[in-house]
């Protein structure tokens, strides 16, 4: 399989690529050229683009966490994050819509969230909602050739989230959060979006994959 990782600087995308080299044929794109097939690659620049052909997959990771108080929210926070999450997102697809193959599966990131009410994540979950929505809307209008599926992680160890995770007690906090005791690791996710980018899951299409410990759906 052909598959076209977007934002692949990111530790989960590193994890999938990592641990997949060898299954998949990987074309990567990120504004850093250690991880990235195309230089100078800028999401918000399609003439970066990278012009690749009969794409069987595609995985979007450029996500923010910006986690703030409604009140300390700036008018531009949320532009920025809409302009990352979903606005970057439906660029990708414009240009590579026409390039992606028959029987081609798209994963997008998510988060808990967006089904979840969580003090201080007004921001992240108006994005990641409207990528839900986005990738169920596309679900349907592009079936039965192509299939669109969201996975929608807890707290994962990434770059990212490093912050969350800076001495013992503060990691132990965080598992206790989640009913299964422990936050994500990056080859939880990593191995959720191999599940739907191949026909593993070729008759799974317009679902949000909950990958969370269970704090979606469980209270214990």
């Amino acid at each position: 399989m052909k598959i076209l990782l977007i934002g692949a600087s990111s530790t989960i995308a590193q994890t999938y690529f990592n641990e997949y080299n060898s299954h998949h044929d990987f074309v990567r794109l990120s504004s850093n050229e250690e991880f990235s097939d195309a230089s100078g690659f800028n999401i918000e620049d399609e003439s970066t683009y990278l012009d690749v052909n009969e794409i069987d997959g595609l995985v979007y990771f450029p996500g923010t966490i910006n986690l703030k108080p409604f009140k300390r929210l700036k008018l531009d926070n949320f532009k920025e994050d809409f302009d990352i999450n979903v606005l970057g997102l439906v660029r990708i697809l414009k240009f590579y819509e026409s390039r992606l193959s028959d029987k081609s599966s798209l994963v997008f990131i998510s988060t808990v969230a967006a089904k979840l009410g969580m003090p201080f994540h007004s921001s992240v979950a108006i994005s990641k909602s409207a990528v839900e929505g986005l990738a169920k809307s596309l679900a349907a209008e592009w079936a039965p050739n192509i299939r669109v599926n969201c996975i929608a992680p807890s707290l994962v160890e990434t770059n990212m989230s490093k912050r969350f995770f800076r001495n013992e007690d503060q990691k132990e906090a965080m598992n206790q959060k989640h009913p299964l005791q422990r936050t994500g690791l990056p080859e939880d996710i990593s191995n959720a979006i191999d599940f739907l980018i191949t026909e593993k899951s070729s008759w799974v299409s317009g679902q949000i994959l909950h990958v969370d410990g269970g704090m979606s759906s469980l209270k214990i």
